[in-house]
C-alpha cells in the first residue's frame, strides 16, 4: 500500500529539493525508496510505502532543513540517523517586520560571516538562516552546543563571552564528557559521587 504526503517547503525552495539536474531529489528517491511528484505550482507530493512509516519523518527532517534555508546536500545529511535538525525561530523574539529581526540575524551572521562560521567550526555544525528560521544541522550534542550559543546571541550575551562557552563547551565534548551542570545531582556537583 502507497502513502501520499505533501512536503511544506517554501515554493521559492523547492528548486532546492529537486538540486542541479534533480540530483537531490534522485538521491533522496533511492535512499529511501519513495517518489517524489513536483506540480508546476510548486506542491511537492510524495508517494511512499507503508511498510516504512519512518521515511515520514525522515522526510519531514530533509524538508524543515531546506526550508529552513540548508543547501539539498546539507539536508541529505539528516538521513542518518546520528544526525539532528535544531530550530530557531527568531519571532520569538521579536515580530518579522521589525528592524530588530535585521539586528538579530546580523548578530549571528556576524561581519563577513565571521560569528556563523566561527560557530560552525567550533561546534562542527552547518547553520543556516532564512527568513525568520535559523537552523543547525549536526550531531545531536553539537547541535545543542550552537543551538545555546546561538540563544545567547540572540539574548545580548557579549561576543567575548559566546565564544568563551563554545571554546568551553567544544573541549569538554573532545573529552567525552559532555553532561550540563544542571543535569548532575546534588553529590556529583559536589564532587561526592
Amino acid at each position: 500500500m502507497v502513502n501520499v504526503l505533501f512536503l511544506d517547503i517554501p515554493q521559492e525552495r523547492v528548486g532546492v529539493l529537486i538540486g542541479k539536474n534533480g540530483e537531490v531529489k534522485k538521491e533522496l528517491e533511492e535512499k529511501i525508496g519513495v517518489k517524489i511528484h513536483v506540480e508546476s505550482d510548486g506542491l511537492v507530493k510524495v508517494e511512499y510505502s507503508t511498510e516504512n512509516p519512518e521515511v515520514y519523518f525522515k522526510l519531514k527532517k530533509v524538508s524543515d532543513a531546506i526550508s529552513c534555508g540548508f543547501s539539498g546536500e546539507d539536508a541529505l545529511k539528516l538521513l542518518d540517523d546520528d544526525v539532528v535538525l535544531k530550530k530557531i525561530d527568531l519571532r520569538d523574539f521579536t515580530n518579522e517586520s521589525s528592524q530588530r529581526m535585521k539586528i538579530l540575524k546580523g548578530r549571528i551572521i556576524g561581519r563577513g560571516g565571521k560569528v556563523w562560521k566561527r560557530i560552525e567550526k567550533l561546534a562542527d555544525v552547518k547553520i543556516a538562516v532564512y527568513k525568520y528560521n535559523v537552523g543547525i544541522i549536526g550531531s545531536e550534542e553539537n547541535c545543542e552546543i550552537a543551538f545555546r550559543t546561538i540563544l545567547k546571541i540572540l539574548e545580548g550575551s557579549q561576543f567575548s563571552t559566546v565564544f568563551r562557552y563554545l571554546e568551553n563547551k567544544r573541549r569538554v565534548l573532545e573529552r567525552g564528557i559532555w553532561v550540563e551542570r544542571s543535569e548532575l545531582t546534588e553529590d556529583e556537583s559536589r564532587g561526592e559521587v
